[in-house]
């Protein structure tokens, strides 16, 4: 046996020695994190931990990517994430905007709106379209920059948790073709186990034990690791099929931007826009057929056939396809693993433990968002700035699939339902959908859809403020950090030229950092000793001169206690792990000149505006838009403290902002960090 070992950011851990037979060699390898699956959620695992200088292994049977695309839709929470992690500019270079959509019934265009956004609180007011594969390989490249590659051709035959010496590892037994791919003509038909039924007759392998300290496991619906580990998948399969449909037609409706039709056969046909010029079409094809095998559904299909479908539904109009790019069949899955975590050392994520309708283009953004919240805690784990019980709050994604699934669920229902009294309905909900959708609009449906309202429940990484009032749901611990304008504060009073304006996702944009904000109201004053009354009983306001004290001296007991052992690469260049940002109200602006005035003494307030962007700067919330969405008061208020975790979230608050509101900061990162 030969063995090659990987020293990845946490250091070198104990080695396995086993092996497994094969028809040719067996070595042994080891690396910090193994990441079976290339697909989304495994390929933005990679990049993530790549980034924060975790070593990575990241293996795929296939041995090239498909150029397939089953989702193709990037919510803004998405773009959240991924304009927080650098890969934002190219996903909107390649992506179309969100469309209007179009509703019709029969041949009769019943109604058209524009897409949600106008009060949705991103940033990125629509969805993106953008195919999965091209996604894949804007990750596929940022991942070759940073000298990661896809180790293809490598499936994973069992994997389990080894408790040796003291030391606890993942031990994995992967194998791969001498030469061509690893998979077998039978291992699709078992839910994940591979199948040596129909092993090809003197096929030689490479088989391999990979040791690591963890594994993430991105492998698909299908996933062998959620098997192997006897991880129930519950759930259903429901009882229709869907035939989906890539390329270039002429028909005489007008199917433009994304277009619902509910057809006269009472079943429903969708078109949607694909980058490349060409049209997505999905089509309704009625219930499963009892004993029917959906695999040799597939292989009769014909696109004449899909034709025939296609004009069944939009009698008496016609459509031509003129050119096929893909055409599949699939039944819809809804399920969700009972554990996303297995001994602390295993974690599924994406479509090994959650599948749902693409209806509503949530699974593959609710599989980023897997890669999201486990990234960091990983890092920190491993480079021992936090315990390992962090690891435990990834747990809390499991409601946030629930929700997925949820919405998915109930957009087909209505898409799917049959019978007169659905008819009527559809025509109802039809003729009265640019209202509807409006006050869905304003009830916040589109926020669901956007996937921005999020909201972890308490744990031992959100929590509440011992003695104070909880606030309202939109303020809570747990929730999405909101985003908003702001403009940077100029340590000159006087000027022609006005700072550019900012956002404040753009400040918490990073990788692996905790940004604590300071909402300071219209409380702090330049003149010492003075206080602006506060509106909350019993919470201390601060002045500039303190505010200013106390950055610099948590900053400093912050960044002491907890450092990085690489460079995170990001924007801002430095090993800190910790980011604080001031934000003022309006008032600031009259008190500092009176200040200056007066006596010239506005020179905390300069200091302030002068300050590295993440280390205590202030910057001016015009509008008070930003107080308001994170729930202070922004007239004659007392302020508070904001703690956003490295993925965006709020993971503690705290009204005021004196000295007590610091040490109970102090305290919440003493109780979650490794001190």
């Amino acid at each position: 046996m030969t063995e090659t070992t990987s020293a990845g950011a946490s250091g070198a851990f104990a080695k396995s020695t086993s092996s497994s037979s094969s028809s040719s060699q067996s070595t042994a390898s080891t690396v910090p994190v193994l990441i079976t699956g290339a697909g989304p959620t495994g390929l933005f695992e990679a990049y993530l931990l790549t980034k924060m200088g975790i070593q990575v292994r990241i293996i795929d049977r296939e041995m090239a990517l498909s150029p397939l695309s089953k989702a193709i839709i990037i919510q803004p929470r998405s773009m959240e994430v991924f304009q927080m992690s650098g890969l934002i500019d190219p996903l909107l270079a390649q992506g179309l905007p969100m469309m209007n959509f179009q509703f019709f019934m029969g041949t009769k265009r019943v109604a058209a709106m524009p897409v949600f956004g106008a009060r949705t609180s991103s940033h990125y007011e629509s969805s993106l379209v953008l195919e999965q594969s091209k996604v894949c390989e804007i990750l596929i490249e940022e991942l070759d920059k940073m000298g990661v590659q896809v180790d293809r051709g490598w499936e994973l035959l069992d994997t389990k948790v080894v408790e040796e010496s003291g030391h606890t590892f993942v031990e994995t037994i992967v194998r791969r073709a001498f030469p061509g791919e690893s998979t077998t003509p039978a291992d699709r038909k078992a839910l994940g186990e591979v199948d040596f039924s129909d092993e090809p007759v003197n096929k030689a392998y490479e088989t391999q034990v990979v040791c690591s300290e963890y594994l993430v496991a991105a492998d698909g619906a299908r996933s062998t690791v959620r098997h192997k580990l006897n991880i129930n998948f519950p759930g259903r399969t429901r009882s229709h099929k869907t035939i989906m449909w890539d390329g270039i037609y002429e028909c005489d409706m007008d199917l433009a931007g994304i277009t619902f039709v509910h057809g006269v056969n009472n079943r429903t046909l969708s078109s949607f826009p694909l980058t490349n010029g060409t049209r997505r079409l999905m089509a309704d094809a009625g219930d499963i057929e009892p004993g029917e095998d959906i695999s040799k559904t597939l292989q009769e299909l014909t696109p004449e056939k899909f034709e025939k479908l296609a004009n069944d539904c939009i009698a008496p109009a016609r459509l031509k396809i003129k050119e096929t790019n893909w055409l599949t069949i699939f039944k819809t899955n809804e399920r969700r693993a009972e554990s996303y975590i297995h001994k602390n050392r295993i974690f599924l994520a994406g479509d090994s433990v959650h599948v749902q309708s693409p209806a509503g283009g949530q699974g593959m953004n609710v599989g980023w968002h897997d890669a999201h919240n486990l990234a960091w805690k990983l890092a920190f784990v491993m480079n021992k700035i936090a315990p390992e019980a962090l690891l435990e709050t990834y747990q809390e994604r499991e409601a946030m699939a629930d929700k997925a699934i949820a919405l998915a669920t109930k957009l087909i229902d209505i898409e799917r339902g049959t019978g007169v009294f659905t008819m009527i309905m559809m025509r109802i909900i039809y003729a009265l959908a640019p209202y509807m959708f409006a006050l869905m609009e304003a009830l916040g449906f589109e926020e669901e859809t956007h996937m921005v309202d999020v909201h972890y429940k308490e744990n031992a990484l959100n929590k509440a403020h011992p003695t104070q009032a909880i606030p309202a749901a939109s303020y809570q611990v747990g929730v999405r950090a909101q985003d908003g304008t702001l403009r940077p504060m100029r340590a000159d009073i006087e000027g022609t030229q006005s700072p550019a304006p900012t956002r404040l996702h753009e400040l918490i944009a990073g990788i692996g950092r905790f940004h604590i904000v300071v909402f300071a109201s219209d409380m702090i004053s330049s003149r010492t000793g003075t206080h602006t009354a506060t509106a909350i009983q019993g919470i201390s306001t601060t002045t500039v001169k303190e505010l200013e004290r106390n950055i610099a001296d948590y900053l400093s007991i912050w960044r002491s206690k907890s450092s990085y052992a690489s460079i995170l690469k990001d924007d801002y260049n430095d090993k800190d792990l910790f980011k604080v940002h001031v934000i003022a109200g309006p008032a600031v602006l009259d008190d500092r000149k009176e200040s200056a005035d007066s006596n010239g003494n506005s020179s905390s307030i300069s200091a302030l505006s002068d300050k590295r962007m993440g280390d205590g700067r202030i910057y001016l919330d015009d509008t008070m838009v930003l107080h308001k969405r994170y729930g202070f008061v922004s007239s004659r208020g007392a302020g508070g403290i904001v703690v956003i975790r490295p993925d965006s979230h709020i993971g503690y608050r705290v009204n005021g902002a004196g000295e007590h509101a610091w040490k109970d900061v102090q305290d919440y990162l003493s109780s979650i960090l490794t001190q």
